[in-house]
């Protein structure tokens, strides 16, 4: 006999007309902790909620597929997708166009560009190869992050339902044998024993990942499938677990609860993840779907109250709309309890109106079905249904032009600042600063100036709110060694033969200094030498990605010794570290060589970028956006703390340019100070000359310890 939907306990979930309690309590809070965590950065594993709705949604998903294909003898492709279309693209699509419109009134261009990009890539469901490709870092932010960086996870469960069926349907096919010969307990082990083997394979990855690449690890789409593999095995297990005793189930409820409940304070971002930490959500999960398989679970008010309920309902709508209202709203409103109650309200008043008159009654219609499926016709549906199609696509090819000249508007935009700035460069590099007529109030030297202001309305901001973010060094794409690649070096400035020999070597810190020496190199016969890659310090030992361009680096160092070798660096905050930068130091002053340290500058948080947005939004306050001094130097400088263990080593520290005795402005005499959270812009850069040009000095006045 074919067991019919009604018939089939296990499905009661996953099918429509059945309903289970305890997964829409599950999803309340999923995205209760999400969105609490986002808000108000509590509890601190809240983002586990992402992980709770991979095991429900790879259970639900499968145990769709599963009934489709036992009930009906075959599964049909387009009506899974269409249900998955329907469920899905509405409102997500929804979100991604009103975040891009709201990005381009409330950021600046080139984030608004960033924005947009992000949008392109989650239309496709591919943010999450975006968010990995761009090294977004989930829990050391201080920039401020995507509005839609939240796809990642949208992204990842639809990539795994294009492959999903696909194997379903073929181990289905390959075990035909099974069910003529009445072992469909044969055919569901061999199911089971594929996804086991899927997701076996995928922990093993993600634990890998983990430990070596966290960034990678948390985007990634292998090394989550065994989160959404979990759930699929509930449901394919699920005629096996129908004779769980009855007074077992709400043990195990309580249990997946109680273990849910922990896996908010004991998982945090400094653990690994998502393996094996992940693995505590996803099992107390799975505790409790598998305690109502089935049966019905009597004094588990937690997850089946009215509130749980409605929140469950509108998990999908809440996750979409949480996170741009939490990212947008800060450009318009500083943080605090104004900020929070806004974001609250708007949050939950956008959920409510999307899903009343948006989400459910697309869900609900006959859209993209077949007319042999329709119930019954809307005579107005009927009628309008040409209307509408024609006016949406005609709203969307406006938004698409739109878009696309937005687009065009932010990449001429960053365009034209960067040929800006290496002219400026070049022009300066012309001749000597100190005959030119310098502007007292101009940049860093307002820092020190008392007869300065910071901030003067009256004079534009430089560079732009438009184009702060790309103010870089000109040099960053041609004298910057990326990660695990032959290294590039540089050379700039007087080039006679009575030239100082001067070397800069170290990190991206190294780059954004440039601007300021490239100033001062002909002026005072003075030959600059680059040694610069991404995240890599001169330290024994090296990391291992640095290994190579470091080494080639300190070979260089040593085989030709330098009048002068500039070191910069982040501040790691790592106590063995300032030894293993005096590991590396002591040799080069054997050698012969002088050696400069410049202490690292302040980071910048992200209320004091978000500040510059809400600039372009009024009144000019610019003046009063900065970041407290202890937050802009959260570590220890362990180069500095090594230069001072290594004799014939000097340091500049230029925090007095940065900072005075409580903060560090985001303006300084009309200019921005940082182009993202922990380097300066590249105009900030040049107003430095003066103290570098002065530390290179008296470091070249030092005498050498060794004989050259």
């Amino acid at each position: 006999m074919t067991a019919t939907t009604e018939e089939n306990p296990i499905t009661r979930s996953v099918v429509p007309g059945h309903r289970r309690p305890d997964l829409q309590g599950m999803r309340a809070i999923a995205v209760l902790t999400v969105f609490a965590n986002h808000l108000f950065d509590w509890p601190p594993g809240g983002f586990v909620g992402v992980d709770i709705f991979f095991v429900l949604s790879g259970f639900f998903i499968t145990g769709i597929l599963i009934q489709e294909r036992t009930t009906k003898r075959k599964l049909s492709f387009k009506k899974f997708y269409i249900r998955r279309v329907k469920r899905i693209l509405p409102s997500a699509l929804l979100v991604l166009v009103v975040t891009v419109i709201g990005a381009h009134f409330l950021f600046p261009a080139a984030r608004a560009k960033e924005t947009l990009l992000d949008a392109l890539y989650a239309a496709v469901f591919g943010a999450n190869i975006r968010f990995e490709a761009v090294g977004t870092d989930y829990f050391q932010q201080n920039m401020p992050p995507s509005p839609l960086q939240h796809y990642w996870s949208l992204s990842i469960e639809e990539q795994f339902y294009f492959v999903w069926p696909l194997l379903l349907v073929t181990i289905f096919s390959l075990t035909r044998g099974f069910r003529r010969s009445g072992k469909s307990w044969a055919r569901r082990l061999a199911l089971f024993g594929a996804m086991f083997i899927v997701v076996a394979a995928s922990f093993v990855w993600a634990m890998y990942l983990s430990a070596n690449d966290p960034n990678r690890a948390y985007f990634s789409t292998f090394t989550r499938v065994w989160e959404l593999g979990a759930g699929a095995l509930l449901a394919i297990a699920g005629p096996w677990l129908l004779g769980l005793p009855s007074a077992m189930r709400p043990v195990l409820a309580y249990l997946g609860l109680a273990g849910v409940v922990a896996s908010l304070f004991v998982v945090n971002p400094t653990v690994q993840f998502p393996a094996p930490w992940a693995a505590l959500p996803i099992v107390s999960t799975a505790l409790v779907v598998v305690s109502f398989h089935g049966a019905e679970v009597r004094g588990m008010l937690p997850l089946t109250n009215r509130v749980a309920t409605y929140f469950g309902d509108t998990s999908y709508t809440l996750y979409l709309w949480h996170w741009p209202v939490i990212v947008l709203l800060v450009s318009v409103i500083p943080r605090g309890p104004l900020y929070t109650a806004v974001a609250i309200a708007v949050s939950l008043g956008l959920t409510a109106l999307t899903y009343r008159f948006y989400e459910d009654p697309i869900r609900k219609s006959d859209w993209l079905l077949d007319k042999a499926d329709h119930s019954r016709r809307n005579l107005f549906l009927a009628w309008g249904r040409p209307v509408w199609t024609t006016v949406g696509a005609f709203g969307a090819a406006i938004i698409v032009v739109a878009i696309l000249g937005m687009a065009h508007a932010a990449k001429n935009s960053e365009v034209q600042a960067e040929l800006a700035s290496e002219r400026q460069e070049s022009q300066s590099e012309l001749a000597s600063p100190h005959e030119e007529k310098v502007d007292p109030c101009f940049g860093a030297p307002a820092m020190i100036n008392s007869q300065c202001t910071l901030r003067n309305p009256s004079v534009p901001l430089q560079p732009s709110l438009d184009n702060f973010s790309t103010d870089r060094p000109r040099e960053w794409n041609r004298c910057y060694t990326p990660k695990d690649e032959k290294l590039l070096s540089c050379s700039f400035g007087y080039d006679g033969a009575d030239a100082k020999r001067i070397a800069i070597v170290g990190d991206s810190k190294g780059i954004f200094l440039l601007p300021a020496l490239r100033k001062v190199l002909n002026a005072n016969k003075w030959r600059l030498t680059t040694y610069l890659g991404k995240t890599c310090a001169l330290m024994i030992p090296s990391k291992d990605e640095c290994r190579g361009p470091m080494e080639e680096a300190e070979k260089q160092l040593l085989a030709h010794p330098y009048d002068l070798v500039i070191m910069a660096n982040v501040s790691y905050g790592v106590e063995q570290q300032a030894l293993r930068h005096r590991a590396a130091m002591e040799p080069i002053v054997a050698a012969g060589s002088r050696i400069l340290v410049v202490a690292d500058n302040p980071v910048s948080s992200e209320e004091a970028i978000a500040c510059l947005t809400r600039v372009s939004l009024g009144s000019d306050r610019s003046g009063e956006c900065g970041t407290p001094r202890a937050e802009a130097f959260p570590k220890p400088d362990t180069l500095v703390e090594g230069a001072h263990l290594v004799p014939g080593t000097a340091v500049v520290d230029l925090t007095p340019y940065y900072c005075n005795a409580d903060r560090c402005p985001a303006v300084i005499g009309d200019v921005i100070v940082h182009s993202d959270a922990t380097h300066i812009t590249a105009t900030l850069s040049r107003t430095l000359w003066r103290p570098i040009e002065d530390g290179v000095r008296r470091a070249l006045d030092m005498p050498v310890n060794a004989p050259r």
